[in-house]
């Protein structure tokens, strides 16, 4: 969601959104000098509550149902109160809209309520393009919201950025939905990892505690995906693990770091390895850093064999770019012989 804010030394509203690699902000609005700063902070907060419920919609799937006029003829006349009554109205979206109008009408002049109408055709119509699958300008904060289908032409996106550079490419958060961009990498993750357990002469998951000894990280992510939910279909282990962040975060469990519950007291567990405030970037971000795992594997395995007694992390940075590049052919193969 695009999140507003009053800065009340410049007299604006800002308006500032997430992308794959960091937040983006611009001036959605000047403030009059002559509007009370409660005003101007409530105007922001309605906003965001607005933007809120229009990446919902998206992420819901349901973009296609708004009305971008009939938001905006919203905050231009909303509802006010005739005596003692108010019509509210059902829906939570237009209702945002309605509060937003009823607040920015107590500003001097049409300038500020203007503004205000034209950001939020933006935000709208950066959500109805993102649906249309464009991630691009304000549009490209869909990646951090997760949906639950994965579009063909997304995963045709994400396996090429994938092919082009197997490590994980920065584009590949940025440029791609997430739950394609996850489907993706996870089936590049698990070629990757079949490829360097078959050299090592190890299992999978011994596979994944090299990286992390190597690493000295915790790849959470990479081993509940690689060892607890092998055998499990990459559409559905990401599904899985999305849902079941998206519903923490929503409050339907606690995730709790303690011991689970005894089941047998009538106590379900229910764990996610995602964070759920960001479940989509949380996702991503464990799978590529299995990717880069996997490789240090592999470097330590062919420097050892090819010139032992050396440090892989003294190999040189053109010895590192040369084996990164035949690392990346061997992936490519690995993935095209379907491991």
């Amino acid at each position: 969601m695009t999140t507003y804010a009053h800065d009340p030394v410049a007299s604006t509203i800002v308006a500032c959104w997430p992308t794959g690699d960091g937040a983006v902000a611009c001036r959605a609005a000047r403030v009059p000098k002559a509007l009370d700063h409660s005003l101007a902070r409530r105007t922001a907060k309605a906003l965001s509550a607005l933007s809120t419920h229009l990446w919902a919609t998206y992420a819901d799937q349901a973009a296609h149902e708004l009305d971008p006029a009939a938001l905006a003829a919203a905050v231009r006349h909303p509802n006010q109160p005739v005596g003692d009554l108010l019509r509210v109205m059902e829906d939570g979206c237009a209702e945002t809209a309605h509060l937003l109008g009823r607040i920015v009408a107590r500003a001097p002049g049409r300038a500020f309520r203007d503004a205000v109408v034209a950001d939020v055709l933006a935000e709208t119509d950066a959500v109805l393009a993102a649906d249309d699958g464009v991630l691009t300008g304000r549009s490209a904060q869909a990646v951090v919201h997760p949906r639950y289908d994965a579009p063909a032409e997304q995963l045709v996106l994400a396996h090429a950025l994938l092919h082009d550079d197997p490590l994980g490419p920065p584009a590949i958060v940025t440029s791609v939905e997430p739950n394609p961009a996850a489907v993706a990498t996870l089936r590049w993750l698990r070629a990757s990892a079949a490829l360097v357990a078959e050299r090592v002469g190890h299992t999978v998951p011994d596979v994944v505690a090299l990286a992390e000894a190597i690493g000295h990280e915790d790849l959470a992510v990479t081993r509940h995906v690689l060892c607890v939910l092998a055998g499990t279909g990459e559409e559905e282990v990401v599904l899985d693990l999305l849902q079941e962040a998206v519903l923490a975060r929503q409050g339907w469990f606690v995730v709790c770091p303690e011991h689970a519950p005894d089941p047998e007291r009538g106590h379900r567990a229910v764990s996610t390895v995602l964070d759920p405030l960001d479940p989509a970037s949380s996702l991503l971000d464990g799978l590529v850093r299995g990717l880069h795992g996997c490789f240090r594997v592999w470097l330590d395995d062919v420097v050892a064999r090819e010139t032992p007694g050396t440090e892989p992390r003294a190999a040189g940075a053109a010895r590192t770019a040369a084996l990164r590049l035949r690392y990346a052919d061997e992936v490519r193969r690995s993935v095209r012989a379907g491991r």
